[in-house]
């Protein structure tokens, strides 16, 4: 009776670690195959966290499921090797400090969704945009990159260009202008990426990005002098996916044009689809200026894909990645969904060493500020 009871229970079990492992064997080519000719791939890098963690119930079922056998799902799991050293930071010792070490360059990363709202009767202390310059002016930082920048003339807002490059002391800017809109009686905003530096520019330039006759968008790299030294920023927003397109201000549907009806009547499923293909095609573009790079470089960008997509491993092989060479756990940079969203990276090539890395969760833009200090050897 016993037995009978015990195998009883086996069976399902059975199917159960056979079933929670299917989609993780699937999503072990994620780093090796491209999504646009698989599209199921898209959506397992999405929920790569989740499938890695019922994979290994899997595993612990697997022991007194199939005893002797059990072996083989560990080898499953550890084929996965390439997602598991992507996703997850394997440092919970490092401390981050604040003081800069020493002879070190530190870099600030941060999409900050237009700091939200310059408007001056919004202008209040303690207010959101506020508390951003602040965060920037505390970090000390030689080197700023945003994405999804915006500064905006007329009498009625702030204009944040120039209070970062006077007042906050960022001499050097490189200005990338993807779109304007001006509002009549009220003055223009202008929207793109963005470099400031303490350290002098002496040289740069814009690319631009496939998909521009849909949505101009275009990424930018400077030239840095640092003493006798030079290296390269290389900075990029790849195309915002737009899930919330539906709920889109009439002011700013002139910026979708052809992607209209994608965006505010195709599914979200569609949509993920679609721009993943698009991110990929902007990825190789990118890519192709970092193989002709002969200097140094650092890039910093909101992908808005995940490290176990393809567009992640395809951008980051052979690079380090800061949050992965200090990092502990998920070290999610989204602030909205889910935790397990790490869609910003710092990725540099050697000679350049990482000293120090960390991911701030101030809850002010959507995405979070990440701050590397490096050395150049």
């Amino acid at each position: 009776m016993a037995l009978q009871k015990a195998s009883f229970i086996k069976k399902p079990l059975g199917v159960l670690c056979i079933g929670l492992s299917l989609p993780y064997i699937i999503a072990i080519a994620t780093p090796y195959i491209n999504s646009v000719h698989f599209w199921p791939l898209t959506f397992l890098a999405l929920a790569y966290p989740l499938v890695l963690a019922a994979m290994l119930l899997a595993c612990c079922l697997s022991i007194p499921v199939f005893k002797k056998y059990s072996f083989i799902f560990w080898i499953v799991l550890c084929l996965g090797y390439k997602n598991i050293q992507a996703i997850w930071g394997f440092h919970p010792n490092n401390k981050f400090t604040m003081e800069k070490p020493a002879g070190s360059i530190r870099i600030l990363s941060w999409n900050v969704n237009e700091f939200l709202n310059a408007a001056i009767k919004n202008d209040t202390p303690g207010n959101p945009r506020r508390q951003m310059l602040a965060f920037i002016r505390q970090s000390n930082a030689d080197v700023l990159c945003f994405q999804d920048f915006a500064t905006d003339s007329g009498r009625y807002f702030r204009s944040t260009l120039p209070y970062i490059r006077d007042s906050l002391q960022y001499p050097y800017t490189s200005f990338v202008n993807n779109f304007s809109f001006g509002i009549e009686g009220y003055g223009i905003q202008r929207n793109g990426i963005i470099i400031f530096s303490r350290l002098p520019i002496i040289d740069s330039a814009i690319i631009s990005l496939p998909n521009a006759e849909h949505f101009k968008e275009e990424f930018q790299w400077v030239t840095l002098q640092y003493g006798q030294q030079n290296f390269k920023i290389i900075n990029a927003h790849l195309r915002s996916m737009n899930l919330h397109g539906n709920q889109a201000l009439p002011m700013e549907s002139q910026f979708y044009k052809p992607d209209t009806t994608l965006l505010l009547q195709k599914s979200t499923f569609y949509k993920l689809r679609y721009f993943d293909k698009v991110h990929v095609n902007q990825a190789k573009t990118i890519r192709s200026v970092m193989d002709t790079t002969d200097l140094p470089f650092v890039f910093c960008g909101d992908l808005n894909s995940v490290p176990s997509s393809y567009v992640y491993h395809y951008l980051s092989k052979g690079l380090q990645d800061a949050f992965l060479k200090t990092g502990w756990g998920l070290g999610g940079t989204y602030d909205s969904i889910s935790p397990t969203l790490r869609i910003d990276v710092m990725l540099m090539r050697k000679p350049i060493q990482i000293l120090q890395h960390k991911t701030f969760p101030l809850h002010l833009s959507d995405h979070y500020p990440s701050i590397t200090d490096i050395k150049l050897q």
